[in-house]
Order: C-alpha cells, then structure tokens, then sequence
C-alpha cells in the first residue's frame, strides 16, 4: 500500500506536460494493442480506442470488451493503470480551469480580445457607464483597469477585468491597449483636489498616447477632467475628447431653467431610454448632407451633425466626405433599420 500511495504522489507531481503526454501515450498504445491482441473483436484501431476510453473512464458500456486470456489481462493492467492516470488527468484539468477562473477574476490573465473598450479607474460614473454600454450594445467587449478592487467589479460575459496601476506600462499592454477601439480614463475618486485628480488622469493619458506613437497607432482618447481650466493640458497631449462634468451638470442645469424641459431631452439622448444618439457610416447613396438628411429622416432618424461639426445643417448641399462619422438621433428600431 505504501508502495502504492507514493507512486500515486510521484505521479500527482510529474510536469504538466509530461504528464499529458503520459496519458494520451498510454490511450493511443493501448487501442492500437487491443486491436493487434484481439483483431477478430476490435475490427479497427478506432474499436479499440472506442473500449480504451469507456475503460479508463470507467463507463464501461460493454458493447465490446476482450475474451481471450492475453485480452483480459491487458485489460487487467488497464483497470490499474489507465483508470488512475485518467482520474488523475481529468483532476489537473478541473484543477487548470478552476486556476484559470480565479485569476480572471482578479485580473492577472492577459487580455486577448480586439476592437474592445478600456474603461480605465473604477468609480460610480465608470459603473454607470459600463452599465449603459452593456444595456445599449450586446455585442462591445470592455475592460476594467484598476488597482483598488481585488476582483472584477462585474462578472459578465462582455467584461474583463485587468488588476494593477493603469500609469504602468505593462498593466496597460496587458489590456492589450494596442488592439482597443478606444479607452476612457475616469478621474479617480480618492482625491478631492482637482489639480491632483487631473494630474493622475493626464498622466495616464500621456503614457497612453505614448505607447501609441510608439506603435504607429492612433489610440482614442476620452477623458474626464474636473477642472475645464486643465483642459489645454490635454489637449497637448493629443486627447481625443474631454468630459467635464461638473460644468456639463452647470450649463445643463442653466438650460433646464431658461427653457423647461430641456434637462428630459439630454438624459434621453445620453442613456439607452426612450430616443438616443447614434453614429453612422457614409453611405453610397448619400452624396451630399441633403441625401442623407432626407433618406435618414423618411427612416425616422434626424441628422444633427458631422462628428462634431454641427454647421452642416447650415450646408446640406456640401458634399459628404468618405470617412465621415455622421451622428444621428432616433429610437433602436429606426437605428437598425438605418445600418441594415
């Protein structure tokens, strides 16, 4: 018995890989020699597989099985043998999976996924943002960065999540940033100076656009800054969009007082109720900003702006550049029948 439990140990600890390479060895040689023990029995190499694999997974379905002396006892040294190998096979891959969970859960794993969106600092507008992507797109991928929570902030089959210091170099590759459709810093929520705050976002963000230049690769930028008296310091740094939510929460509360209602419109285009903004690509048969106004509007879909250039309802008869990124604003039904 001894004998017996300290081969199991040894065998327990062989390398992964060795050990693999044991099992399915020991599968593979021992269908090809039930077949040359008992051709008559086992028509194939496959038949003989076929009754390796319900014996050492101890299914046993008896369809086949040996009936010579020398088959029998091959299968004998199957029982012993091959059944502990594979019990121990199936243990290390429960083992590898149960492994591979809990680091992606805690964000040590690295990111394979392209075309995905970096939310960057976790904290309630990154949660309520997160939120509002997953109600209003099924198919977008996003990841987490942060370094304050042990665990991903969300477990969802679109989410994934990568622990560490998004300042740091590696933590960034390791969300494969190079291959991300965007990425939006959130301003960290441990500080109440804005000058602090603003200085960690602009920080990352110059590493951010530093890694792209790096790599020949535009990466698009979002961030959010406390001060708007900080954004020229942003805009050095070549970031895309800026968002400024507490002069944004002024100005619209202003808006709300001077023209009523105004305040209901704003949560609807920026949330996945009721009417909502959408981008959309150039199509052939819009040749000019009227094209589209007009086909776009018979869709129930209203044509506000050019990527930020709101002038072009000023000059519909314009023709419409082929990269351009047209914004439009209508319920989901006309939005799908517009890309369809």
């Amino acid at each position: 018995m001894i004998f017996f439990r300290n081969l199991f140990v040894k065998v327990v600890r062989l390398n992964n890989w060795f050990f693999i390479l044991a099992t399915l060895t020991l599968v593979l040689a021992s269908s090809y020699f039930i077949y040359y023990l008992e051709p008559d029995t086992f028509v194939s190499p496959f038949e003989g597989l076929w009754w390796t694999m319900t014996t050492v997974t101890t299914v046993g379905y008896g369809d086949v099985s040996p009936v010579t002396v020398a088959g029998k006892v091959f299968a004998m040294f199957l029982y012993i043998v091959g059944i502990g190998l594979m019990t121990i096979f199936i243990g290390k891959a429960i083992d590898f999976l149960s492994i591979r969970k809990r680091l992606k859960e805690e964000g040590k794993l690295d990111i394979t996924t392209e075309d995905h969106i970096i939310l960057i600092n976790w904290t309630k507008k990154a949660s309520i943002t997160l939120d509002e992507i997953l109600r209003t797109f099924r198919n977008v991928r996003i990841v987490v960065i942060d370094e304050s929570v042990n665990k991903t902030p969300l477990l969802h089959e679109q989410v994934e999540f990568v622990s560490g210091n998004p300042a740091n170099r590696d933590v960034l590759m390791q969300a494969n940033l190079i291959k991300s459709k965007s990425v939006m810093i959130f301003s960290p929520e441990d500080t109440t100076i804005s000058s602090q705050a603003d200085g960690q976002t602009l920080l990352i963000a110059t590493i951010l656009e530093g890694i792209g230049k790096e790599y020949d690769q535009n990466l698009y930028t979002i961030c959010e800054v406390t001060d708007s008296k900080h954004i020229q310091a942003f805009k050095n740094v070549s970031v895309e969009e800026y968002i400024t939510p507490n002069d944004t929460v002024g100005n619209l509360a202003a808006r709300s007082i001077l023209f009523n209602g105004s305040s209901e419109i704003i949560r609807q285009l920026t949330s996945n109720q009721g009417f909502d903004l959408y981008s959309v690509e150039k199509k052939n048969k819009w040749v000019t900003y009227q094209d589209a106004k007009s086909d776009l509007t018979q869709q129930g879909a209203l044509l506000i702006s050019d990527g930020r250039d709101l002038s072009i309802m000023n000059r519909l008869d314009q023709q419409i550049p082929a990269d351009a990124r047209l914004f439009i604003i209508c319920d989901k039904d006309a939005y799908k029948k517009v890309i369809s």
